[in-house]
């Protein structure tokens, strides 16, 4: 009998690393992505050896629609997958008109495009059994507009919105979908212009969960509450909510100052 199956972008490293560990103790099989050099065939191993699982590992890069449409087909040609986790992603810590345009409409690419084309390919199988999870991986950035990447906040907050809509789509089908929007979190997203890792340091209502912490929360809010948006850590939603109840010139006048 053929096992189930996740699918998980971005696994590399941090969260999507951390939920191919937690599905892989599961019994799942999987398929995971990673770009184009990325250091994870020993992570595969460690993956396969430790949980008796079959990990199937594809490199690709999402900007890229012929490496899109490969995956789309092993998507569309596995019916065995119950879980879809599009975490693959990134920021560019830059102003849009200072970057390249390029750039700017690479990252649609990766994180509405790409999500958006596995996620079709998946759903008519999961529509079929009554079973399925989908959990894209949006961001705390997608509550509030970051001066400094403006085009990671909306791409994210595109994520929390069609999440959304398709949990009332898909409520009543046996699919759970989740829109899981982080903080800081300890992972290799987080580098300086010039390659440097931060310094995981808490300042003031900045909190560094890790990844494993990030992804009980989503499992816990999934299965037990089937809540949608999930924002981990009590600060973060603090912040979320500051941000909500917070005058908009207010927050734009705070942005200028110390988010540029």
């Amino acid at each position: 009998m053929d096992n189930r199956v996740a699918f998980i972008s971005g696994a590399t490293s941090g969260i999507g690393a951390a939920f191919a560990q937690h599905f892989a103790q599961r019994g799942y099989d999987l398929i995971i992505t990673g770009r184009p050099g990325d250091e994870i065939p020993l992570f595969v191993k460690e993956l396969k050896e430790k949980n008796n699982t079959n990990v199937e590992l594809l490199f690709a890069e999402f900007a890229n629609e012929i490496d899109v449409a490969r995956v789309v087909g092993i998507i569309k040609a596995n019916n065995n997958i119950e879980v879809l986790i599009n975490n693959a992603g990134y920021g560019l810590g830059k102003i849009f008109w200072l970057d390249e345009i390029k750039n700017q409409e690479d990252m649609i690419k990766v994180h509405i495009n790409a999500p958006l084309r596995f996620i079709y390919a998946a759903l008519p199988n999961m529509i079929n059994k009554k079973k399925g999870i989908i959990i894209n991986l949006s961001s705390l950035a997608s509550f509030m507009p970051i001066p400094k990447d403006s085009m990671y906040s909306a791409t994210k907050l595109f994520n929390n919105i069609f999440l959304e809509s398709l949990h009332i789509n898909l409520r009543d089908k046996g699919i759970k979908t989740q829109v899981l929007c982080p903080g800081f979190v300890k992972t290799n997203f987080h580098t300086t212009s010039d390659g440097k890792k931060a310094e995981f340091k808490n300042r003031g209502i900045i909190r560094w969960m890790k990844p494993e912490e990030v992804v009980e929360i989503s499992v816990r809010n999934l299965i037990k509450k089937n809540k949608v948006i999930v924002v981990p850590g009590f600060l973060n939603r603090v912040v979320k909510l500051i941000h909500t109840i917070l005058p908009n010139k207010v927050y734009y006048g705070l942005a200028t100052k110390y988010l540029q």
